[in-house]
């Protein structure tokens, strides 16, 4: 058997392979993946030499953990039509977004381990900030070697899968979020007379940097306010901007698209 099936290899599957023989964590010949359309295998096989089965079917009965791909609606019908491959309880590992632990397993046998992830498009540069949850039946060695296959696209953090709609909302959603105020920013500097390129490239490495310095500080116990306390001198440049943002409503504005994007999540997984 392989240790990893993947069926399903879209850019976040793809991301997800690609990581992981990267980093040596598995090799080529631990991988099985099957993906629709062969187009979307080509580039791993180039690469990797990654190892492609004729159907899902084969992926499903020789995987040890089984890596479900495919979008949220896909997922009931794929493991309808897996049932008699499944049986051996491979680890199932779902990334699909809205899909909770229990309706996967209402397709599964008695006491599948199953593994619900979600990661961000940041995987795709090795930087996702992934959530993990389990169910009863997934053993500790296990879930360790789910997180460490996570690991190799970016940072993990275990959830309880009651909070997996704000997870997403901060981790899954917010990235999008950012990249607004990247280019909200940097169209103020094509205004003073920048190029677009330039104030972009400008401003990302600005909120680059600051990420990192949030995440060095937080270790030392200092939160993002004592940071903008910092730079914020008396009647300075950065606080007379910080408080216009303010007077337009930056924080309730960041605060509802967070409250809106758990609300659609819950409706969308039905809780």
């Amino acid at each position: 058997m392989v240790k990893l099936g993947v069926i399903g290899v879209g850019s976040m599957g793809g991301a997800i392979i690609r990581g992981i023989l990267s980093s040596g964590q598995l090799s080529p010949g631990e991988i099985l993946a099957f993906n629709r359309s062969r187009e979307r295998l080509k580039s791993l096989q180039a690469e990797f030499s990654l190892p492609v089965a004729p159907n899902a079917h084969k992926v499903a009965q020789e995987a040890n953990y089984l890596l479900l791909g495919v979008k949220p609606y896909g997922i009931a019908p794929l493991l309808a039509d897996l049932a008699d491959s499944l049986l051996h309880k491979p680890v199932v590992i779902s990334i699909a977004a809205g899909t909770p632990i229990a309706k996967i397993e209402e397709h599964l046998s008695e006491k599948t381990p199953v593994v619900r992830v979600m990661p961000n498009v940041n995987a795709q540069i090795g930087q996702s900030m992934s959530g993990i949850a389990d169910n009863q039946y997934v053993s500790a060695q296990a879930l360790s070697e789910v997180r460490a296959m996570f690991e190799s696209i970016g940072k993990t953090a275990l959830v309880a899968e009651e909070h997996f709609a704000i997870f997403s909302a901060l981790a899954g959603c917010s990235p999008a979020w950012v990249y607004r105020f990247i280019d909200s920013l940097a169209q103020a500097g094509v205004a003073e007379g920048l190029k677009k390129e330039e104030a972009t490239r400008i401003v990302a490495q600005a909120v680059a940097g600051s990420a990192l310095n949030v995440l060095e500080n937080l270790s030392q116990g200092l939160n993002p306010q004592a940071l903008i306390d910092q730079v914020c001198s008396p009647a300075g440049t950065t606080v007379a901007g910080l408080l216009a943002m303010e007077d337009a409503g930056f924080s309730p504005a960041v605060r509802s698209a967070v409250f809106a994007a758990v609300k659609r999540d819950k409706e969308l997984s039905g809780s």
